[in-house]
């Protein structure tokens, strides 16, 4: 008996094997341009609640651990943009573990009020119209999500519609009339879209007592009670939450 064997052309699988790894190029590609088309930008210092996320200093983040550049949002806060209590998600139920807030929930930067520098790291640099900041109020709740009525604005950068660097740097003061835990908010208003990116940084302001003392200086003091050794005064300043001291020919 004469046996024969049918020998495999090798090259009949060529064909096959290039689809399969066009295929798989594709889909790579596919996957890091969904990543960059979604990558945007974030602040880098002081470190962001997102970043902090990526740097796992925060942890238990969820998918934001992978984006911390990708919180886009409507634009136009506070008159628009994310509803209160998804501010520092940007409203994206995606991140939405950002939303959470209390006392101890996220790591804080040690920070002191007046100049600071706000870094951004962008991924894509968009036409920009503004980047704004604002900080909470005295008075805010920190086991509460953030609402607008706690925030205020202190500083503003217009840009016009120009387009920024891939670092961005901004120098602001930071409100001194404040201490403790604070959160400060970052937003970047993209020019030639609707939208914006937001950017939560949890700070532990330092302020000294004086900062504090001379943010509130009583005015119209006014002598009600004199005696021998004491004086009584008043003021019409409502706002005063520390003590003064007041000082008669050098002696307090």
């Amino acid at each position: 008996m004469i046996q024969t064997r049918t020998l495999l052309n090798p090259f009949k699988s060529v064909p096959f094997l290039a689809a399969f790894a066009m295929t798989l190029l594709l889909a790579l590609i596919s996957v890091v341009f969904a990543q960059q088309a979604s990558a945007h930008g974030y602040i880098e210092s002081p470190k962001s609640r997102s970043y902090k996320c990526n740097q796992l200093i925060n942890v238990n983040c969820g998918q934001v651990q992978y984006n911390p550049h990708d919180l886009e949002g409507l634009k136009g806060f506070p008159a628009a943009g994310p509803a209160d209590g998804q501010i520092t998600s940007a409203g994206r139920g995606t991140y939405s573990v950002l939303n959470t807030q209390t006392a101890t929930r996220w790591d804080k930067t040690t920070l002191s009020g007046g100049q600071n520098t706000f870094s951004w790291h962008l991924t894509t640099a968009h036409a920009t119209t503004n980047w704004k900041y604002y900080i909470t109020k005295k008075n805010w709740d920190p086991n509460q999500p953030i609402k607008r009525s706690d925030l205020e604005l202190f500083c503003t950068y217009n840009d016009g519609g120009a387009k920024p660097p891939m670092k961005v740097n901004h120098t602001c003061n930071v409100p001194t009339d404040r201490t403790g835990y604070h959160v400060i908010l970052g937003t970047w208003d993209v020019f030639d879209t609707n939208n914006a990116f937001y950017q939560a940084i949890d700070v532990n302001l330092t302020n000294s007592v004086s900062a504090l003392e001379s943010s509130s200086t009583p005015g119209n003091i006014a002598s009600i009670v004199q005696s021998l050794n004491n004086v009584a005064l008043n003021t019409v300043n409502t706002n005063i939450t520390s003590y003064y001291e007041v000082f008669h020919n050098t002696t307090v």
